[in-house]
């Protein structure tokens, strides 16, 4: 029997994994046959988040600013500080997190799909098409249709948002700026990206929920609007994302972890960073139970108290930041760009952190030359 047993073996899976694995025999199970794909991200990730993960992936490019355009047409154009943001190979980061995780004492079994969980009193299985595979405690790391989740009961997020997107062959206006658009033609409820990359552009989108539209029929109109071919499409990739977090992170002999436990940046779906902060919780917490033999829920629950502590605020305040969001109209968005097109906001979202979206957004509030004429459009948005 296992220590631990981790389901799922993507960056929340093989990050866990390793860090426990250094004192613990730990299985990974990933129902796919390589690490990293396929690729279910846009890979736009923040330096910090990066640099947390403890590898060097491929960077195809280092972004400087963003243009974001609103419904009606206006264009703020913000430049960061300092190279902040960065796009990443993807599936070359996952795979050196494996390697990682291997080299820290993991084992990872490919082509092994949990369909459920069974728990003793002795132990827990996890239930795979490679047969039962028993383990003292069970980690939930399988994204956003977690059976282990689901085998806590009730168990689900508060929302989804569904993306697409896709790799094209066209040379973008700026080799180092990101487009961005808001509003409810491209990308109702979130957002639509254009990332610039060589002689490519990662172009996406995410909507809020389903509506009487499918994310492939906005990433039409986005790519038209753009002047991107869609004859040039490279590759493509779709996905939904859990936003506002789940009920419960633990149970008898579970844990969650990633898109599992609901920990995602609401404004911006990224997971990466919310990983690599509850990941050491999660082997802390870990550790103590299976050295104590007390893996039951009460024990566990130290898991959710800690990372919450130190992230939880952070994802709360975005998620706040999120609901008022999606009930702006594309009125509204065009109001807020009048309000906000001036030269010390520039330089106020010239300097916002990624990772901590409210660290900007708050401030930005209390200017007295920009609050006050935020109050009616906020006021809207919360009732």
């Amino acid at each position: 029997m296992h220590d631990a047993a981790v389901v799922g073996g993507g960056p929340a899976g093989t990050i866990a994994a390793g860090l426990l694995a250094r004192d613990h025999d730990v299985v990974v199970l990933e129902e796919h046959a390589v690490s990293g794909l396929p690729v279910q991200c846009a890979g736009l990730l923040t330096k910090d988040a990066v640099d947390m993960c403890g590898v060097t992936p491929d960077i195809l490019n280092r972004i400087a600013g963003a243009d974001v355009i609103f419904p009606g047409g206006g264009r703020f154009e913000a430049r960061f500080d300092n190279t902040k943001v960065m796009l990443v190979d993807r599936a070359d980061l996952d795979g050196k997190l494996a390697e990682k995780a291997i080299d820290n004492g993991a084992e990872i079994r490919y082509g092994v799909k949990c369909s459920g969980i069974r728990l003793s009193e002795n132990g827990a299985s996890a239930v795979t098409n490679c047969g039962e595979i028993s383990s003292r405690l069970i980690i939930g790391a399988d994204g956003h249709s977690s059976v282990v989740a689901a085998s806590l009961g009730g168990n689900p997020p508060k929302e989804y948002i569904y993306g697409i997107g896709a790799d094209v062959r066209h040379r973008p206006e700026h080799d180092d700026v990101m487009v961005l658009r808001v509003g409810s033609e491209f990308a109702p409820g979130f957002f639509s990206w254009e990332i610039p990359y060589g002689d490519m552009v990662r172009v996406g989108l995410c909507i809020k929920g389903r509506t009487g539209s499918t994310p492939s029929d906005h990433l039409k109109k986005l790519m038209k609007a753009s002047g991107i071919n869609g004859g040039d499409v490279v590759s493509k990739y779709s996905g939904k994302i859990p936003l506002g977090g789940r009920p419960k992170t633990f149970g008898e002999r579970t844990l969650l972890i990633g898109d599992a436990a609901g920990q995602v940046k609401p404004v911006s779906g990224g997971g990466l960073y919310p990983i690599n902060k509850a990941a050491p919780i999660l082997a802390e917490t870990a550790r103590e139970s299976l050295c104590e033999n007390d893996l039951s829920s009460k024990n566990l629950s130290k898991y959710e108290k800690r990372w919450k502590k130190e992230i939880g605020k952070e994802l709360s305040r975005g998620y706040r930041i999120r609901k008022m969001y999606t009930n702006l109209s594309d009125k509204d968005l065009d109001k807020i760009f009048r309000i906000i097109d001036r030269d010390d906001m520039r330089s106020v979202l010239g300097r916002i952190d990624l990772d901590r979206p409210s660290s900007v957004a708050f401030p930005m509030l209390r200017n007295p030359g920009v609050g006050i004429r935020f109050l009616p459009i906020i006021m809207r948005a919360v009732i």
